[in-house]
């Protein structure tokens, strides 16, 4: 698409498209539940959460397209690092600027899902794939639940969801269209640059799709949820983490395993990263249950040991 640029170019502007596309797919979808009256709480957990996991998805379909085990293990690895970014690094921040909130039923169900969502990706890792049969049942089971949050709490009438996008039909579908373009062609030039790039300096391309793949797919999360904290909607903060974490593996990886009939899971993600995933997850999803939320201390927490982590994955 764009021969002849160093790989570290095409790295980052695909980087860069996915967060504009993304930004875009996530302001239209606000935008068009805001015309279609749907209640700013559903937004959070549904359209938001799915359009900040559009670069994910863009990235496992190209890796998929592509066909080469190297593009699969860094896709898998983006969606795998993407997860825990989100909670050791994006929902940190979230807590280190104040968005400490005592659990209500409803975050607790949405708690619930996501240690479902990570027991999903644990026993994929453990099979060493993601098979059709996982992927069925993961996006019947996002599905359900959205159906039944839908049906249990669409009448909440919390804090309202703005968007930057002018009002109208026409410009919010505009947005939603352009960001999913932004979105392919930037998947398409992160693959290329992020597998060069490994191959060039000789990491491998898991390490790549669990850092550099991860942490550029986590900005549009990043974004939507430390605008939420400053602005003190903190369900709306901690919800689009729990959401676009359940939408990383239940749809993501669902539609992935899917289209490739079966999606192959590199076991060198069973030696550290799935654990720290299964802990890290772990420890919020518990929190809630228990009723005890998220605090300051616990984000510093977590992000002292993203960074450990990230560090022990370029040492080893």
């Amino acid at each position: 698409m764009l021969g002849g640029l160093p790989d570290g170019v095409l790295l980052t502007i695909g980087l860069i498209l996915l967060v504009l596309g993304g930004e875009l797919v996530v302001q239209g979808s606000i935008r068009i539940a805001g015309l279609l009256g749907m209640p700013s709480f559903l937004v959070g957990f549904t359209l938001v959460a799915i359009g900040t996991s559009l670069p994910e998805l863009g990235v496992v379909l190209n890796a998929i397209n592509r066909g080469s085990p190297e593009a699969v293990d860094l896709a898998v690895g983006g969606v795998i690092g993407s997860n825990i970014a989100n909670v050791m690094l994006v929902l940190a921040i979230a807590m280190l600027i104040g968005a400490a909130s005592q659990p209500d039923k409803g975050l607790k169900q949405d708690a619930l899902m996501l240690l479902a969502a990570t027991a999903f990706v644990v026993l994929s890792v453990v099979m060493g794939e993601f098979p059709v049969w996982l992927g069925v049942l993961s996006i019947s089971s996002m599905g359900g639940y959205y159906a039944y949050i839908f049906r249990t709490r669409g009448g909440d009438d919390d804090d309202e969801e703005d968007s930057w996008i002018p009002r109208g039909y026409a410009y919010a579908l505009i947005a939603f269209l352009f960001g999913l373009i932004l979105v392919k062609y930037g998947s398409d030039l992160l693959i290329e640059g992020g597998v060069g790039l490994a191959i060039s300096i000789g990491v491998s391309e898991a390490v790549i799709g669990l850092t550099l793949v991860a942490f550029g797919t986590s900005l549009p999360e990043l974004a939507v949820t430390i605008t939420a904290s400053i602005r003190g909607v903190q369900g709306v903060a901690i919800g689009n983490i729990l959401g676009s974490n359940v939408a990383n593996v239940m749809a993501v990886l669902g539609i992935g395993a899917i289209v490739a009939q079966g999606l192959s899971v590199s076991g060198s993600f069973l030696t550290l990263d799935i654990w720290v995933l299964l802990v890290s997850s772990g420890i919020i999803g518990v929190s809630i249950l228990l009723g005890k939320g998220v605090s300051k201390p616990l984000g510093a927490f977590l992000l002292l040991g993203y960074f450990v982590y990230v560090a022990q994955l370029f040492i080893g």
